[in-house]
This record gives C-alpha cells, sequence and structure tokens, in this order.
C-alpha cells in the first residue's frame, strides 16, 4: 500500500510539478468627475466580491455617507437610504476600512 502511495506521489510529482502560488494587490483606478473639488483620478485597490470582471467599466454615482463611514453597521439604523432612481445610474457608497471598530 505505501509503495503505491509513493509512485502515486512520484508520478503527481512528475507530470505536475511543484505547485507556486502568490498573492497579487490589484490595482485600479477611481476617476471623480463631480464635485470640481474633488475632480481627479485616485489610485485604490479593487475588492473582488465574486468573479471579477477584468477590462470592465462601471458607471454610476458615488457616495460618501454622513454617518456609519465605515459601513459596519446597517445604514437603516442611521435613517440613511441609499437606493437609485428607477432607470437611473447605479449607487456605489465610499466606505472608509481597516482600522480600529468604534
Amino acid at each position: 500500500m505505501r509503495e503505491k502511495l509513493g509512485f502515486y506521489v512520484c508520478v503527481w510529482f512528475f507530470l505536475y510539478g511543484p505547485c507556486v502560488g502568490r498573492f497579487v494587490v490589484e490595482k485600479n483606478s477611481l476617476k471623480v468627475t463631480s464635485p470640481d473639488s474633488l475632480r481627479d483620478v485616485y489610485e485604490c485597490a479593487i475588492g473582488n466580491f465574486g468573479v471579477p470582471q477584468y477590462g470592465g467599466t462601471m458607471l454610476g454615482t458615488v457616495i460618501y455617507p454622513t454617518a456609519n463611514q465605515k459601513a459596519c453597521k446597517s445604514f437603516s439604523d442611521f435613517d440613511l437610504s441609499f437606493k437609485s432612481k428607477p432607470g437611473g445610474l447605479p449607487i456605489f457608497i465610499l466606505a472608509d476600512r481597516g482600522g480600529l471598530i468604534s
């Protein structure tokens, strides 16, 4: 039994070789067009939730909330709603991440 296991390990190693992996932080840019005081292109990291859509573009309204900026609680606890108008552009919430949870 041990000889078979050793044989299969050797065959697997020679066919597939050692596995090598790496962690890559993908960079992206955020282009702000309004208001004029914030108009610029900002570097940011991508938060991939699900299958990433490489090479795509997203258009919408980015909102920085007046309360719950870290988005650690439900926005309904602060009487905030971010529903877009029917047929309008989607709304993206800009949240501060990292640091201590308050």
